[in-house]
C-alpha cells in the first residue's frame, strides 16, 4: 500500500464506526420515514387533490428520499477511502 496504513486498534476505529452507525440509523429513518410519510399522506390528504399532483407529491417523494441516502453514504465513502489512503482498484487480483 502506498502512503500511511490506517491504525488499527479500538481507540482508532471507535470514531469510524460511530459515524458509519450514525448513517445506518439514518438511512433506516429516511427510507421508512419516507415510506410512512407517502402512506400517510396518501391515506388523509390525497382525497383534496386531483391525481397528477399526488403523483406528483409520490414521485417528488420517491426521488428526494433516495437521492438524500445515496448523497450521505458518497461522502461517507470519500471520507473512508481518505482514511484507508487507496481505493478498490489499487488491489492487485490474481
Amino acid at each position: 500500500m502506498n502512503g500511511e496504513m490506517f491504525p488499527f486498534g479500538p481507540a482508532h476505529m471507535v470514531p469510524f464506526f460511530r459515524r458509519l452507525k450514525r448513517r445506518i440509523v439514518a438511512t433506516v429513518a429516511l427510507l421508512v420515514g419516507g415510506l410512512a410519510g407517502i402512506v400517510l399522506y396518501l391515506a388523509f390528504l390525497a382525497g383534496r387533490f386531483p391525481w397528477y399532483q399526488n403523483l406528483a407529491v409520490v414521485l417528488v417523494t420517491l426521488i428526494l428520499v433516495p437521492t438524500i441516502v445515496v448523497v450521505m453514504w458518497v461522502v461517507w465513502g470519500f471520507s473512508a477511502a481518505r482514511k484507508f489512503h487507496r481505493a478498490f482498484w489499487y488491489d492487485d487480483f490474481p
